[in-house]
C-alpha cells in the first residue's frame, strides 16, 4: 500500500543481513559450506543491500533523515569474543566508498565503536539508586502514617469520653462554689442582724474593724515576705519591735485624719467639742512624729546592711500603700452613712456582691479566656461580661428595692440613672481592685490575705472591690446634690 515506506525498512533489514563480521577463516570455515568461502557472493550481496539502503534515505518522509547508522554486534549474530563494525551510509558517497576489503573494513570507517562511557554509566546507576531509595521511603513513610493513625483510632476507640473529665471537673467546680456559698450567706445574714440591731453605730463600728484586719494582714504578708528572704538575721529580731511601733503608728495617724476627723467632725458639730481646726493641727503633729520616727529607723537599719536597708524601705512604701488604699478608701463608709444614711452603704454593697456572684456564675459555666492570666487565673473575660449585664440590669429594681418610699415622684429618673451609673462602674473599675489585691499578694508569695473566712481567704480578699467602691458613692451623691441625712431630718 505505500511502497515508499516499505522498502527503506526492506533495505536495513537487508543491511542488517548483509554485513559480514570479520573473522580469520579458521574461525569458521569448518562452520560454513565450502560455496561460501568464495567471498565474491558476499561481496555482491553487500553491495545490493548498501544501494538499497543508499536508495531509501530518499524516498518519501524518510528524505529528512540525518545519515544512517547502523551498528551490528557480533556477539548477537555470531556469538561471543566478537568486536563491532560500523557501517556509515551517506546519501551522496560513492559505490568506491562501500567497498569491504577482504582483510577488513571500509577506509571510511573507524575500526572499533567509540568506547563506552563508565562515568556517565556510573552516574545513571547512581541516580536510579537514589530514586529506587526514595520511592521506597516514600512507601515506608506513607506505611508509617497508615499504622499512626490507625493506632490514634484505636486509641480514641478506647479512651474514655470526654464527658466524664468534664463532669469531673464540673462537680469539683460546684463543690468549691458550694463552699464559697455558704460563708458568704453567714455573713451576709451576720451583718443584717447587726445592722438592724445597731443602725449607723454598728455599721460604723463594723467599718474600724474591717480597718484593723485588713491592714493586719496586708502587713502580715508584706513581713513574712521579708523575713523569709533573710531568716537568720539577729539584727531584723531586734528592730522588730522598732518596726512594730512605726506601722501601728502610721495606722492610728491615718485613721485619726479619715474616719477618726469624720466622727470627731460630726461629735464636735453636735456637742460643741474639738473644731476642725484643731482637729487638722492634731492630724498633722501626728504626721511630723511618724516622720522623725522613720527617720530614726532608716538610721538604725542602715547599719544592719544593704540589703536590710532596702527591705525596710520597701515594708515602709507597701504600708504607706495599704493605708491610703485600704484605710483611706474605707473610710468613705463612714462618711457616707453619716452625711446620707444607712440605704447607700447597704446598695452599693449589694451591687458588688450580685457583681462578684454573676461573674463566679458566668465563669463556671461559660468562661474559656482568662483576662489578666498573670495576676488572676481565674478570672475569665465571660465571667467580666455576664457580671456587667447582670449587674446593670439588676441596679435599678434593688434600689427601688432598698430605697422604698423614699424616692420621691419627681426624682424617679435621677435614681435611675444614679442606679445604671452605679452599675457600671461597679462593674467596670471595682473587679480592678480585686486584681491589684491578688498582685500584692503574688508578688509577696500568698494565695491568700488570711484564714478568717472560709472558702474566701482574708478580710481583703472579700472587701477589696467594696472599697474600690465606697469612695465613688459619696462623689456621685454629692455630684447628684440628693438631699442628705440632715436634709432629710429638716424636711422632716
Amino acid at each position: 500500500a505505500h511502497p515508499h515506506r516499505a522498502v527503506p525498512t526492506m533495505a536495513k533489514f537487508l543491511t542488517v543481513e548483509a554485513i559480514v563480521r570479520r573473522r580469520p577463516r579458521s574461525a569458521y570455515q569448518h562452520k560454513r559450506p565450502s560455496t561460501m568461502r568464495d567471498s565474491s557472493g558476499q561481496y555482491a550481496f553487500m553491495a545490493v543491500a548498501a544501494v538499497l539502503a543508499l536508495a531509501s534515505t530518499g524516498i518519501g518522509a524518510d528524505a529528512r533523515r540525518p545519515p544512517t547508522q547502523l551498528m551490528l554486534n557480533r556477539r548477537y549474530l555470531a556469538g561471543a569474543g566478537a568486536g563491532e563494525h560500523l557501517l556509515h551510509v551517506s546519501p551522496s558517497a560513492s559505490s568506491s566508498a562501500l567497498r569491504i576489503p577482504r582483510g577488513g573494513t571500509a577506509h571510511s570507517l573507524p575500526p572499533n565503536p567509540p568506547p563506552i562511557d563508565e562515568t556517565a554509566a556510573a552516574e545513571a546507576a547512581r541516580v536510579a539508586a537514589i530514586r529506587a531509595a526514595e520511592e521506597k521511603a516514600a512507601a515506608a513513610a506513607q506505611q508509617a502514617a497508615a499504622a499512626a493513625s490507625s493506632a490514634s483510632a484505636v486509641e480514641a476507640a478506647q479512651a474514655p469520653p470526654p464527658t466524664k473529665d468534664h463532669t469531673r471537673n464540673l462537680s469539683a467546680k460546684l463543690s468549691n462554689a458550694w463552699e464559697r456559698t455558704v460563708p458568704a450567706v453567714l455573713m451576709l445574714g451576720a451583718a443584717t442582724a447587726l445592722l438592724k440591731f445597731t443602725g449607723t453605730k454598728g455599721l460604723i463600728a463594723l467599718v474600724l474593724a474591717l480597718q484593723v484586719g485588713m491592714y493586719h494582714e496586708t502587713t502580715s504578708i508584706i513581713e513574712a515576705f521579708h523575713q523569709r528572704s533573710d531568716p537568720g538575721s539577729a539584727d531584723l529580731k531586734k528592730l522588730n519591735w522598732l518596726d512594730a511601733v512605726e506601722k501601728w503608728w502610721w495606722f492610728a495617724t491615718v485613721l485619726v485624719g479619715t474616719s477618726g476627723r469624720n466622727l470627731l467632725g460630726a461629735a464636735a458639730s453636735s456637742a460643741g467639742g474639738v473644731s476642725t481646726e484643731a482637729l487638722n493641727l492634731i492630724c498633722y503633729g501626728m504626721v511630723a512624729v511618724g516622720l522623725v520616727g522613720a527617720v530614726v529607723g532608716m538610721e538604725m537599719h542602715s547599719h544592719s546592711g544593704p540589703e536590710m536597708f532596702r527591705d525596710y524601705l520597701g515594708g515602709v512604701a507597701a504600708c504607706n500603700f495599704v493605708l491610703v488604699f485600704l484605710v483611706g478608701q474605707s473610710s468613705f463608709w463612714i462618711k457616707t452613712v453619716l452625711d446620707y444614711g444607712l440605704p447607700w452603704v447597704l446598695y452599693p454593697a449589694l451591687l458588688v456582691i450580685v457583681n462578684d456572684t454573676m461573674a463566679y456564675v458566668f465563669g463556671l459555666t461559660m468562661g474559656r479566656n482568662k483576662l489578666l492570666p498573670r495576676l488572676s487565673p481565674k478570672k475569665t473575660v465571660e465571667g467580666f461580661a455576664g457580671a456587667l449585664v447582670s449587674t446593670v440590669g439588676v441596679s435599678v429594681p434593688l434600689l427601688r428595692l432598698v430605697l422604698g418610699k423614699s424616692i420621691a415622684e419627681g426624682e424617679e429618673k435621677l435614681y435611675v440613672r444614679l442606679a445604671l451609673t452605679l452599675g457600671v462602674f461597679i462593674s467596670l473599675v471595682s473587679p480592678f481592685g480585686g486584681f491589684l489585691a491578688s498582685a500584692v499578694k503574688r508578688a509577696h508569695g500568698a494565695k491568700d490575705f488570711g484564714t478568717l473566712i472560709p472558702g474566701h481567704g482574708g478580710v481583703v480578699d472579700r472587701f477589696d472591690c467594696q472599697i474600690v467602691t465606697a469612695p465613688f458613692v459619696y462623689l456621685l451623691l454629692k455630684f447628684f446634690g440628693l438631699g442628705g441625712v440632715a436634709d432629710a431630718g429638716a424636711a422632716a
